[in-house]
């Protein structure tokens, strides 16, 4: 049973992450997941977080339909059918430390890549032709990634940023490839995990912060800029993987 601070923090956590996710595509994953490891200090926090992501996803995603680049998202899917069965089977054999541990190594190279990016002068990027082995392999890293951490998102939206994809067709994307994986993660947890009913009150009782976080980063997304709401990202980053080995 969480005590109300703790309470308080997942609040707004959730809260936060959901504000960024919907203000600018990324966010919840990184953020909520580890921080929810560290203060319930089990798989239930990737339960809680495919759940909630899996929603946002739902709800954002007629939204961004029409810049989805299909042929990128079946090629993601069909890399992600080997990444997230394996992904999933490694969570379940490993201890939490290690899980923390390899969280706080992922979470700290996706803050350096933020960093870096953040520093770079905003170059245009023509688009780089990919091939399909290259995409599939894309999705079985991110796959693995969802599969053990939750997090499927950074692995996408950092290669296809890279290969010169436009800032919407990025979100959009991959926003409609979390509702594959996500989507195939719940299904895994369900069939899989010892999903308890603390669990299931606590993702349900967090659910409308995360409805309440996209229509205010819908709202918000406006007015401030990106960078703005990068530089927050970042102090959370970090915060977020000295958390992570403070509790080994």
């Amino acid at each position: 049973m969480l005590v109300d601070s703790n309470f308080l923090i997942l609040g707004l956590a959730v809260f936060g992450a959901s504000v960024l996710q919907a203000a600018t595509g990324i966010g919840y994953g990184v953020i909520v997941g580890p921080i929810f490891l560290v203060l319930l200090n089990g798989t239930e926090a990737f339960q809680i977080s495919t759940a909630h992501n899996l929603l946002i996803a739902l709800i954002l995603l007629p939204f961004v339909l029409a810049k989805i680049d299909r042929t990128i998202l079946k090629h993601l899917i069909v890399g992600s059918c080997i990444g997230i069965p394996a992904g999933f089977l490694l969570q379940l054999t490993v201890s939490i430390t290690f899980l923390k541990l390899f969280s706080a190594v992922i979470v700290g190279l996706i803050t350096i890549s933020l960093g870096v990016s953040m520093a770079t002068p905003n170059i245009q990027k023509s688009r780089i032709k990919v091939s399909s082995w290259e995409s599939r392999l894309i999705g079985m890293i991110a796959g693995f990634m969802g599969g053990t951490l939750a997090m499927p998102g950074p692995a996408t939206s950092t290669w296809m940023s890279v290969r010169g994809w436009n800032k919407e067709a990025v979100r959009s994307t991959v926003l409609s490839f979390f509702v594959f994986a996500y989507g195939a993660n719940a299904v895994l947890h369900v069939m899989y995990s010892d999903i308890s009913q603390a669990t299931m009150r606590l993702t349900l009782t967090l659910a409308p912060v995360v409805v309440l976080g996209i229509l205010f980063g819908n709202i918000i997304s406006k007015f401030v800029s990106e960078r703005v709401f990068k530089i927050i990202l970042l102090i959370v980053l970090i915060l977020t993987v000295l958390g992570l080995l403070a509790s080994l």
